[in-house]
C-alpha cells in the first residue's frame, strides 16, 4: 500500500491522505500530458521535497475501484510540479508563474504519461 499525504506547502495546497494499493512497479517518468482549452499539451513534471529540492518524479499503477485502475503520478513531500515543454528552458522554480505544482494527478490512459 502506498499513502500519500501532501501537507499545505510553498508548492501546492494540501492534499489530504490517500492511499493506493499498488498493482506495479514505479516507473520513473519525465513528464506528463495535460488538456488545456481543448488541446493536449506536453508537461514536464518534477518531485518537489521539503524545501524545495526537485527530484525524480513517478507513475505507478493503482487500483481504482471506478475502472479497476489508474495510474499515480506523484513526487515528494510537497507534491509534483509542472511545466509546458514550451517552457522547458526555464529552471525549476517555486516561484516561476509558468509552472504549478499539485499533490499528485491520476490518469487513466498510459498514453498521457511521457516515460
Amino acid at each position: 500500500m502506498m499513502e500519500i499525504d501532501v501537507e499545505a506547502n510553498p508548492n501546492c495546497p494540501a492534499s489530504g491522505q490517500f492511499v493506493f494499493r499498488e498493482i506495479a512497479p514505479p516507473r520513473p517518468i519525465r513528464g506528463i500530458r495535460i488538456e488545456d482549452r481543448g488541446k493536449e499539451i506536453d508537461c514536464d513534471v518534477t518531485a518537489v521535497d521539503e524545501g524545495g529540492v526537485f527530484g525524480r518524479a513517478f507513475s505507478v499503477k493503482v487500483a481504482d475501484s471506478g475502472s479497476g485502475f489508474a495510474f499515480l503520478i506523484y513526487g515528494g513531500k510537497w507534491g509534483i510540479r509542472i511545466r509546458r515543454v514550451a517552457n522547458a528552458d526555464e529552471a525549476w522554480d517555486l516561484s516561476n508563474r509558468h509552472q504549478w505544482g499539485e499533490p499528485f494527478k491520476m490518469y487513466g490512459d498510459l498514453r498521457d504519461i511521457l516515460f
